[in-house]
């Protein structure tokens, strides 16, 4: 019986060591630290914490623990106090948040956080069960300096379709019919912010003629120490084909990046990905047509055409009296052209008769010859 006990004691002390020193030299975690200088009183800062294992061969429990006094109440972790790192996943982010309150005053803090790491359920019945540890170091430093900054990743100009009636009018086009710049903004400072300016130029896809020329300067601002995707859009008139978008990156006054991008616009309904303007241009038509109405009902209400018609009135006076001047002086001028006409035509009408009478006969030589 003694030789039994003792050879399950040896398979247990075994079988634990050997378990130790797998975990131990297949786990870790990256980055080992929570740590920056950067943030300010009432912000939110955020730390990846990736924890690893070389070997996903069973279910563990990663068991979390802030010891931090001055600012445990700060931290909290998106999983949780405690999260399974599941069989089969050899990578398990975690989420270090940490929410400084608007009160706290300006200076350096430190602590730690610990994560355990034991078999999944080996804490639940109450023994004692051998867990592999982690620390991560907490080194934050509280600052009333701003420090704006960002940095630009994944830019792109996606394809584009043109827009069937009566959504390619101006009045819907302007609104639905755009170019974008999707882009992912990760801003390392800790103030909210954005690029001051995104700035497109348009060409032929040969390169040598300059189609349009545009500025976003109405951009979503990104949190400190966040990565959100944004996107700048330009209205176009641009038809089908193929264009190239040269694109400028706005820091204040300077730019910080530029691309060069190809894009292509194709015919209603051919890209797979078309434009999805859902129920919004529908929305935009009642509200135009509601409008019309109002405005009819309120000109209509307030007798607004018995007014119009003597505003009216009044404002064409003037040409109306210039008008009566101009057909007057034309009456004149039509007058006399005919009183003219009239003369000539006397004129003629007695040269004519002048012509038809014969030439009188020489008494004197008619007597002679009688004589």
């Amino acid at each position: 019986m003694l030789k039994k006990f003792l050879l399950f004691v040896l398979f247990v002390c075994f079988g634990t060591l050997t378990w130790v020193n797998g975990a131990q030299a297949g786990f870790g975690i990256s980055p080992p630290y929570v740590k920056t200088n950067k943030i300010i009183p009432g912000s939110h800062y955020e730390q990846k914490i990736n924890l690893l294992r070389s070997s996903a061969s069973e279910d563990l429990e990663a068991i979390v623990e802030v010891k931090a006094e001055e600012i445990a109440s700060w931290i909290t972790i998106d999983k949780g106090e405690k999260f399974d790192l599941p069989k089969g996943e050899l990578q398990v982010p975690m989420i270090v948040k940490v929410d400084v309150p608007k009160k706290a005053e300006i200076g350096n803090y430190k602590g730690y956080i610990n994560v355990r790491v034991v078999p999944k359920g080996a804490m639940e019945g109450g023994g004692v069960a051998i867990a592999l540890g982690a620390r991560i170091d907490i080194d934050l430093t509280i600052t009333k300096e701003t420090f704006p900054d960002f940095l630009v990743h994944l830019v792109s100009i996606p394809d584009l379709e043109t827009l069937g009636k009566p959504w390619n009018w101006r009045i819907f086009a302007w609104f639905f019919y755009r170019i974008k710049v999707a882009m992912k903004i990760e801003n390392i400072g800790n103030v909210k912010i954005a690029p001051s300016k995104i700035h497109l130029d348009v060409y032929d896809i040969a390169e040598k003629k300059l189609l349009e020329s545009h500025d976003d300067r109405f951009l979503k601002k990104i949190k400190p120490f966040e990565i959100k995707s944004i996107a700048a859009s330009f209205p176009t008139k641009l038809g089908v084909g193929q264009y190239w978008g040269k694109i400028r990156v706005y820091k204040g006054k300077e730019v910080v990046n530029s691309y060069k991008l190809a894009f292509t616009i194709a015919p209603p309904g051919t890209l797979a990905q078309g434009p999805k303007l859902g129920i919004w241009p529908w929305l935009m038509l009642l509200g135009l047509i509601l409008l019309v109405l109002i405005i009819i009902f309120i000109l209509i209400k307030i007798k607004f055409w018995r007014y119009l018609f003597k505003i009216l009135i009044i404002i064409s006076w003037p040409l109306r009296y210039i008008w009566r001047k101009i057909r007057a002086g034309l009456n004149i001028l039509k007058l006399k052209f005919w009183r003219w006409i009239h003369k000539k035509s006397a004129q003629y009408q007695r040269g004519e008769d002048e012509d038809s009478i014969p030439p009188a006969k020489d008494k004197s030589s008619t007597e002679e010859k009688k004589d």
